[in-house]
């Protein structure tokens, strides 16, 4: 099932010099800490003069689509699913 969202969540993401990349490690969502353990998808997408960094991730039960924009560095989760 696939759930559709445009809610604001608190994520911890560690940026990496070596490989010049940002990978989300942590989100809190419903009331729930999940340790996300695999980067499956990453793209940018542009929206007028903001750039949207796209995550998909999954904690290993959960797959989550999470965005960033660029101009307020605020986290969003749009989409959540369980894989059925």
């Amino acid at each position: 099932m696939i759930i559709r969202t445009n809610e604001p969540v608190k994520v911890l993401a560690v940026y990496d010099p070596a490989t010049g990349r940002t990978v989300p490690h942590k989100l809190n969502w419903s009331g729930k800490t999940h340790i996300l353990s695999r980067l499956a998808y990453y793209h940018r997408e542009r929206i007028g003069r903001s750039i949207r960094h796209i995550y998909h991730v999954t904690d290993g039960e959960l797959d989550f689509r999470l965005f960033v924009d660029s101009d307020t560095l605020s986290w969003t989760l749009s989409e959540v699913s369980d894989g059925n």
